[in-house]
């Protein structure tokens, strides 16, 4: 057994080294580059950060102060007008009017880890940005609590929304038109040969006037039904209606093509909206009823729209089935296009199930008076 034994150990002992040899290898090589990673991060994090339209944020949240920003300057934040106070910037006098409250209620009441907010800051020269503001921690420095997060730039990205929500629009007015003017026509003119068929068989096949007279309801009805829906596609109306104006126009359109029961309260004067307002708000309200019809199946919708001091409040309930756990917490695209029409206006949108049935969606947004 010894005579065995020890050729094996010395190969162990053999292999060992060789081990041994090529970690202190690796570990040579890694050593001599730890200069030029060590020299890296600051050219290297600048060129990311700036990249990527992004800053790391340290601050408090009442108020919304920025103790420390990186890096601190050559960043999309230069074309912001921010009132200093040392190195601390004073970040809510720069937040959009329109989303001043709801920005400051978002930051006074930061639960949970990590936060995310989108909001507008006001540039040097008077027009927006959109950010989106991440808190990924809080810390606990001395007396003073502090977050740590990041900002990001997204203008281009909302523009991008907003022209997408554009091409969306075009392309509806262009299949209602399309709608109005060639299927609607068509129905009338098979409605006109119809009434001339029955005439003439009022005579020879009086059996058959009434199957007729039957199919040209139907002929009717159809046009009827395609005409609100060429409306809900091209709401011309709305672009010279008020906000109100426009949820009765909407509800018209309702009643003609889905035969629901459809409430309206209105509440106290209306400012004037301009026609990105009427436009954003009466496509919300049409989103939220058609889930309810569609996934709900309501049957009793009821909108309201309150003036408030200085937002405006619209609630759309029904009396539906509500919205499954799945449905919560996995929102459609109808839901994300609802919310970002929501931002646009610099308003807070809420979608809940009521207390007994249905769903409450809420939307109160601002408005300058």
């Amino acid at each position: 057994m010894d005579s065995h034994s020890t050729p094996q150990r010395a190969n162990s002992e053999k292999t060992n080294r060789q081990k041994a040899a090529k970690s202190n290898l690796r570990t040579t090589k890694k050593n001599k580059m730890m200069p030029l990673l060590s020299a890296a991060p600051q050219w290297a994090l600048e060129a990311i950060f700036k990249q990527a339209h992004v800053i790391a944020w340290e601050g408090t949240a009442k108020p919304i102060k920025a103790h420390s920003i990186y890096p601190a300057t050559g960043s999309f934040l230069d074309a912001i007008s921010f009132s200093r106070k040392g190195n601390v910037i004073k970040c809510e006098e720069s937040i959009h009017p329109l989303d001043k409250a709801r920005t400051l209620k978002a930051f006074s009441d930061i639960k949970q880890f990590p936060f995310e907010i989108e909001y507008r800051l006001v540039t040097a020269t008077g027009a927006f940005a959109w950010v989106r503001h991440f808190i990924s921690e809080k810390i606990c420095s001395g007396r003073a609590t502090l977050l740590r997060g990041f900002v990001h730039d997204i203008q281009t990205e909302k523009e991008l929304e907003l022209e997408s929500l554009q091409v969306s629009e075009r392309e509806q007015n262009r299949i209602g038109q399309d709608l109005h003017d060639d299927l609607c026509q068509v129905l009338a003119g098979v409605s006109c040969l119809l009434r001339v068929a029955e005439g003439r068989l009022a005579v020879k096949m009086p059996e058959e006037v009434a199957n007729l007279s039957e199919l040209n309801l139907q002929v009717v009805e159809a046009m009827k039904r395609t005409r609100a829906l060429t409306h809900g596609l091209f709401p011309g109306k709305i672009q010279v209606a008020d906000a109100r104006g426009a949820l009765l126009e909407l509800v018209s359109q309702v009643r003609a093509r889905f035969q629901v029961e459809v409430k309206t309260t209105f509440t106290g004067r209306f400012p004037q909206h301009s026609a990105n307002q009427t436009i954003q708000i009466y496509r919300l309200a049409q989103e939220a009823i058609s889930n309810a019809i569609k996934h709900g199946q309501a049957t009793c919708i009821e909108i309201q729209l309150k003036a408030k001091p200085t937002t405006m409040l619209l609630s759309i309930i029904d009396n539906g089935t509500g919205m499954s756990q799945s449905e919560s917490d996995e929102k459609g695209v109808g839901l994300h296009i609802m919310q970002y029409r929501a931002n646009t206006l610099g308003g807070e949108l809420d979608i809940r199930n009521a207390s007994k049935q249905g769903v409450i969606v809420t939307f109160e947004y601002p408005f300058q008076p």
